[in-house]
């Protein structure tokens, strides 16, 4: 793993894989959730073509409503390094700001999965 040092008071954020690992994520998602429910109907052929369309249709355009919300979730988050403190900022529609003193922080747990690897 790669060290990386910020400057102070300067703002920063996260990794731009951060984007990849939201999409894949995702996708992995609708397939877990989805496959068991559709491709058994894919296969067997129970509904008609309209409707494996709009299933079809339905899920791409999530999926560009997912990708271009995840462009703007990326796009706003920030984070700030001070002498005394860490500030960060994110949100689309609901933005949150915080402030961190270095002293109240007691530990750190990083966490990373397979999909983030």
């Amino acid at each position: 793993m790669q060290s990386q040092h910020f400057l102070l008071k300067t703002l920063f954020k996260p990794a731009p894989s951060l984007v990849t690992w939201f999409t894949i994520d995702a996708f992995l998602f609708v397939l877990v959730m989805m496959g068991p429910f559709y491709i058994p109907f894919a296969i067997t052929n129970d509904i008609s073509l309209t409707i494996h369309a709009v299933i079809i249709g339905a899920v791409i355009f999530l999926f560009v409503l997912f990708f271009v919300w995840v462009r703007l979730y990326y796009d706003s988050i920030w984070y700030e390094l001070r002498d005394d403190e860490m500030s960060w900022k994110r949100g689309v529609w609901f933005q949150t700001t915080g402030i961190v003193p270095y002293n109240r922080i007691t530990n750190l747990d990083i966490k990373q999965g397979p999909v983030m690897r």
